[in-house]
């Protein structure tokens, strides 16, 4: 092999080195964007508690409007039993109240991980390209001279005698 042609086989190691390091470092998700999709997952759920609970809500509404909108006779059995739904009509708005309340003082949830989150050795955005591309080129020099030194062992001559 020429050395011109080492030279070239090296520089063309090392390139390839660092377009496969920039390559892999500029495509690597950040941990920001995981702890992003994380709290928007733990949001959606909480906006999915706070509609079920609205829709309780407003079906109590709906089922102590629909005993109070009821006609009610004068004697005293009918008195006692208007009593009763006024009580249960009292203690469903009590727990509407109560229901609208906690929607209005929702605490947000703590981010809770089960498993250290791997971290990725260097995100996107924070990657110096210039450094990686340098480290790159470096590795690749020294892994080429490396190769072109293990490639250059020479056949062991007999001496004529």
């Amino acid at each position: 092999m020429s050395r011109t042609y080492r030279a070239l086989t090296t520089l063309a190691l090392s390139l390839a080195l660092v377009a496969a390091t920039a390559a892999v470092a500029a495509a690597a998700p950040s941990a920001e964007d995981q702890n992003d999709r994380l709290l928007r997952g733990i949001e959606a759920a909480q906006a999915a508690r706070t509609q079920n609970a609205v829709e309780q809500a407003r079906a109590l509404e709906r089922q102590a409007g629909a005993v109070a909108a009821q006609p009610a006779a004068e004697d005293q059995n009918d008195r006692l039993l208007r009593n009763l739904e006024a009580a249960q009509a009292q203690r469903t708005q009590a727990a509407v109240e109560r229901i609208r309340a906690g929607e209005r003082n929702l605490p947000v949830a703590p981010v809770v991980t089960i498993a250290a989150q791997p971290v990725p050795a260097a995100t996107g955005r924070d990657v110096d390209l210039i450094a990686v591309a340098l480290l790159a080129l470096v590795g690749g020099l020294i892994g080429g001279a490396a190769w072109t030194a293990a490639s250059r062992r020479r056949p062991n001559r007999a001496v004529a005698a």
